[in-house]
């Protein structure tokens, strides 16, 4: 086994480590603390927000890298045939909410396991660091076409936003605040329950974009999205699933499926692919981009439909939307949970992401479940509301999502009548 110090590489070659394997965190300590693992490129710079893996993205879209946490421990389960040939690193880092420190840290240790057994080993403790708030704890990276591994044990005195500039991301001055204090400020240092409803996290490698990405991850948590008048960029709505990671390709497959419920109407209509795509200029003003049967290892499922942003005035007030995936009977037998289904919204440099919570739905993991509301959305001539659900049908039920309007809010149920898409 290695034992690493810090500033210490080696090969994997020098340990026999193969390239699937769990890097292990346990931190001693009584503070609030988040782990976090960012996918860098050759240059050393943050390739894609979703490349940051951590307890409110718990998985990159190529399943290279998925986290969990386990009693006292975070861990990162990593196979690097997944990973994309542009993501050359892979760091573990460290953050602490509030003023304390990292010099408080008692003796902590990241471990690399493999099949159970642990390969390399790197133990510290704050009396390596002085007044940061964050550090990099462990590189994984390719040089030369061979994996080697790292013991850094670098700190950084601004927290997360620290880290995420120095790889190469942009931070929002007004979100600052709002990245730094995401973490569970409760007793145990290593909770994965996340404080608050929603998350903001300001990144981008461009200097032309600086997408402000907000994360929902509770049932009726909810955020704005400011639309501007007269503008005709359309909204992007994508619903993204992964891989289950079994051996059938034929039960990957979910389905984006709108309702549509004008204000002051009972009756709602639907868009789903290919039977009902919608369209852009005429009723409903929105349009579904094709059906995507199947997820794979490398490339994760997703489902597109675009929302003309007029579409309020269009309607003459405002307009619902509940935005649902399903997967037939006749997909086979698979656990929505599985597929850990997420939706993501974007107008301009505004994103919104409702991800899937356990949790939350812990309904979704029977295999006998067929649908998942990912969101909800009220949307006026100023903007919209989104807002995360989380609620699945009835076992062995293929019921359709309905709204009701209860005032300017709307009440959901999962009790419509079936849909089947023609093929």
């Amino acid at each position: 086994m290695l034992n690493l110090i810090t500033g210490q590489k080696a090969k994997f070659t020098d340990a026999a480590i193969a390239q699937q394997f769990t890097l292990v965190v346990e931190l001693t300590t009584s503070m609030a603390t988040d782990v976090a693992c960012f996918g860098l490129n050759a240059e050393q710079q943050l390739a894609n927000d979703d490349y940051m893996t951590f307890y409110n993205q718990p998985k990159t879209p190529c399943g290279a890298v998925s986290w969990q946490a386990d009693n006292q421990q975070q861990r990162f389960n990593i196979d690097l045939t997944k990973l994309p040939s542009s993501i050359d690193y892979l760091v573990l880092t460290a953050t602490i909410d509030g003023q304390a420190t990292m010099r408080e840290l008692g003796v902590s240790t990241v471990k690399l396991e493999q099949a159970g057994q642990v390969l390399a080993s790197y133990t510290f403790d704050g009396s390596g660091f002085d007044n940061q708030r964050a550090v990099m704890l462990l590189q994984v990276y390719r040089k030369s076409g061979i994996w080697r591994i790292n013991a850094i044990g670098q700190g950084f005195n601004g927290g997360l936003s620290a880290l995420v500039t120095h790889f190469g991301g942009e931070v929002a001055e007004q979100a600052n605040t709002v990245i730094d204090s995401h973490i569970n400020a409760g007793n145990n240092s290593l909770s994965p329950t996340s404080p608050t409803s929603s998350t903001s996290k300001v990144i981008s490698n461009s200097p032309a974009l600086n997408l402000k990405k907000v994360t929902l991850d509770k049932p009726g948590s909810e955020h704005r999205i400011t639309l501007t008048k007269g503008d005709n960029e359309h909204l992007v709505v994508e619903a993204i699933w992964m891989d289950n990671g079994d051996a059938s390709a034929d039960n990957d497959d979910l389905d984006l499926r709108v309702g549509i419920l004008a204000h002051h109407s009972k009756d709602m209509s639907y868009i789903h692919a290919p039977a009902q795509i919608g369209s852009l200029t005429t009723m409903p003003f929105i349009q579904h981009q094709g059906d995507i049967k199947v997820a794979s290892i490398n490339e994760p499922g997703k489902e597109i439909v675009l929302v003309n942003p007029a579409i309020a005035k269009y309607y003459g007030g405002k307009v619902a939307l509940v935005f649902s995936v399903y997967s037939a009977v006749s997909n086979g037998m698979v656990s929505i949970a599985s597929l850990q289904p997420k939706m993501r919204m974007q107008y301009k440099d505004q994103v919104v992401e409702c991800v899937f919570n356990i949790k939350a739905s812990a309904k979704a993991k029977s295999n006998l479940v067929y649908t998942y509301v990912i969101g909800i959305a009220i949307i006026d001539e100023q903007g919209i509301t989104l807002q995360h659900s989380g609620e699945v049908s009835k076992r062995m039920s293929e019921a359709t999502p309905r709204l009701m309007w209860k005032k300017d809010k709307v009440e959901l149920k999962i009790d419509g009548a079936p849909m089947f898409k023609a093929n």
